[in-house]
């Protein structure tokens, strides 16, 4: 945006994030939604069939 209003930023406005903080950053992610998704799961798998379609 700043090139289409022939404006030029200071390079600590633009490159705010670094490669090493943005890869901890996405692996910190994944390490959230599997644990999120663990949980559940796991509660889910000690079910019975019998139980789950009782409560269907």
């Amino acid at each position: 945006m700043a090139a289409g209003v022939d404006i030029t930023l200071p390079r600590s406005m633009t490159d705010v994030w670094h490669a090493p903080l943005l890869a901890l950053a996405a692996l910190a992610g994944v390490v959230i939604a599997v644990m999120g998704a663990l949980v559940p799961a796991r509660r889910a798998a000690r079910l019975t069939v019998a139980e789950v379609l009782h409560n269907e």
